[in-house]
């Protein structure tokens, strides 16, 4: 890679979840740092390559699909830079191939994550979505809702036990006194979380013992669907299932049907398979299923957060030859970039 004065970018996805003055706030900022953003609303492959052809920098809002056909037909392109947490969107093993460096954003919108999937696991056990969509529909369903069981008493089960994960453990067990709180999270060992009273389980363990699972993870192809039916199916009946992670880390039908069949008791949901969530999905009408529209990271805290670290990532590439090796998602291209300093 070849250092220039004045890099050009393509903000793929420009209208995505960002208001006019926010747009135009960051591209301002882009520009004090060397980088000449163009706006566009773009959506499939063709639309990308067409558009953004001889740019340096893809500028991913959401999850535009990057992939190896994008990736090739682009050579000019030598960083993707995603404005959150999942990579799903991006083939990584293409993108290290050619030499293009991935950057995401760790640790960005943690605290407002855990504190929504709060939300959500209070709104299901208190029945608090039940009882209001009761009134709006005329009907007074006083105490009709299914009891709620001693918090403390129930059992939290994460899947994945990263930066969220790890708040919200602090939400329940030092907040709410919950006695047991499980993760399932195959790359980390007891030794790894001295500070933390969570025992480490199997995934089938994980179904088996959680009256409350929370999904933590990135969506790849380990976690590709693995809430499918038959793990609903090893589920406590009274269990709730909270994803604020990725939709396709959840099998949709079999979601749907396990909820029918009463295999669980209920779900918060954030995201889904399909975005937005078409009109005509049963989950919609099921009172059992507390819904928000992939908003769970949005906070004032996040976004200055998000927006400083954009910027500073860009900066130290363009103006100071390096690249700082934690938001690298793709570490296989680090050996293919010499001419960059990793720090």
């Amino acid at each position: 890679m070849v250092v220039m004065d004045v890099w050009t970018a393509c903000f793929v996805d420009s209208k995505y979840s960002m208001t006019p003055e926010e747009v135009a706030r960051l591209t301002s900022a882009y520009q004090e740092i060397g980088l000449d953003v163009n706006l566009q609303d773009l959506h499939t492959e063709d639309e990308i390559i067409a558009a953004c052809g001889h740019t340096d920098v893809l500028l991913c809002n959401g999850n535009p699909p990057i992939s190896r056909k994008v990736l090739k037909s682009l050579p000019d392109v030598k960083v993707v830079q995603r404005f959150g947490i999942g990579v799903n969107s991006v083939d990584l093993e293409a993108a290290a191939e050619y030499g293009v460096v991935v950057l995401n954003q760790p640790g960005i919108s943690v605290q407002e994550l855990s504190v929504h999937t709060t939300g959500l696991i209070l709104d299901l056990l208190r029945n608090i979505t039940y009882y209001d969509r009761g009134i709006r529909q005329g009907e007074w369903r006083k105490a009709k809702g299914i009891p709620c069981p001693p918090l403390q008493d129930e059992v939290l089960g994460l899947y994945g036990f990263g930066a969220t994960s790890r708040l919200l453990y602090r939400i329940f067990h030092d907040g709410f006194g919950v006695k047991k709180i499980i993760a399932c999270d195959p790359y980390l060992k007891k030794e790894d979380l001295p500070a933390y009273d969570v025992e480490l389980v199997s995934f089938d363990e994980l179904l088996r013992q959680s009256d409350i699972l929370s999904i933590h993870v990135h969506l790849n192809k380990e976690t590709y669907h693995s809430f499918d039916y038959e793990a609903f199916r090893k589920m406590k009946t009274s269990a709730v299932i909270i994803n604020i992670a990725r939709g396709g880390v959840i099998c949709e039908p079999d979601l749907i049907r396990a909820l029918q069949e009463g295999l669980i008791r209920g779900a918060g949901l954030d995201v889904y398979e399909t975005e937005p969530l078409p009109t005509d999905s049963p989950l919609i009408r099921m009172d059992n299923v507390v819904l928000s529209c992939h908003s769970a990271f949005l906070g004032v805290n996040s976004r200055r957060l998000l927006h400083r670290q954009l910027i500073e990532q860009m900066r130290q590439i363009i103006q100071e030859n390096s690249i700082s090796r934690i938001p690298v998602a793709n570490k296989g291209v680090i050996s293919k970039i010499p001419a960059f300093q990793i720090i």
